[in-house]
């Protein structure tokens, strides 16, 4: 309903996992990527979930200008962000290299 809501704006959506079942979060980005295009709508979500991020990687494959993803971390006491691409992501999660 706040995507709906969001028309031509922002969504914030924290802990984006919460309440869903790791079994549908692959579909439920799929309709969030499909409707936020439709919508016109730039959503940023927080995770601490790699169920989450899998789910998210796969339907960014299909939709690679659509997405985009950040991994925030503290170094010397400063928040840093390293952004990366869907074949960074995919081979991270394939290594099972730390990305939340």
């Amino acid at each position: 309903m706040s995507l709906v809501n969001a028309k031509d704006g922002v969504l914030l959506i924290d802990e984006f996992e919460n309440g869903l079942h790791w079994s549908v979060q692959q579909s439920v980005w799929d309709v969030l990527f499909k409707l936020a295009e439709t919508l016109n709508v730039q959503i940023f979500c927080t995770t601490h979930s790699s169920d989450c991020i899998k789910g998210f990687e796969c339907v960014w494959k299909q939709f690679p200008e659509n997405g985009a993803y950040f991994r925030l971390f503290t170094r010397n006491g400063n928040i840093q962000a390293q952004e990366y691409d869907v074949e960074t992501l995919s081979d991270s999660l394939e290594t099972d290299v730390e990305v939340r």
